[in-house]
């Protein structure tokens, strides 16, 4: 009598789980092997451009640290940078209003000195 299976019995298909279709597919990987191509170009994995949140023609930020290329997405670093400075501003306070206060008064400075100079002048023209 013979024991083992022969044919399709061999391998069985796996039966049909319809909740494993429910679940995604890619789960984002941690690190993708990627090519260097022409020009020094590469392409980020549609996962992980999902997962940094960018789509093609988004400005990236780029920096090499420790020998390391880093990419961040300009929108979520400018996001970032304006959330800690706001951190810093107090509340009721007008940055706007105090950056155009301060302009104006160097603006004030500059012509109150351009008048000094030009009346400078005009004497010195007049003297002559």
């Amino acid at each position: 009598m013979r024991t083992e299976k022969a044919g399709l019995d061999e391998n069985p298909q796996t039966r049909f789980d319809a909740e494993a279709q429910k679940t995604p597919l890619r789960v984002p990987a941690k690190r993708e092997r990627v090519r260097l191509g022409e020009g020094g170009r590469f392409v980020i994995p549609a996962a992980m451009r999902e997962e940094m949140g960018v789509k093609p023609g988004e400005d990236l930020i780029l920096h090499v640290e420790n020998g390391e290329l880093r990419v961040r997405s300009w929108l979520r670093n400018l996001r970032r940078v304006q959330a800690e400075l706001s951190a810093l501003k107090k509340p009721g306070e007008s940055v706007v209003d105090e950056f155009l206060k301060e302009r104006r008064e160097e603006q004030r400075r500059s012509d109150k000195r351009f008048d000094r100079l030009h009346a400078e002048g005009t004497a010195r023209k007049g003297a002559k």
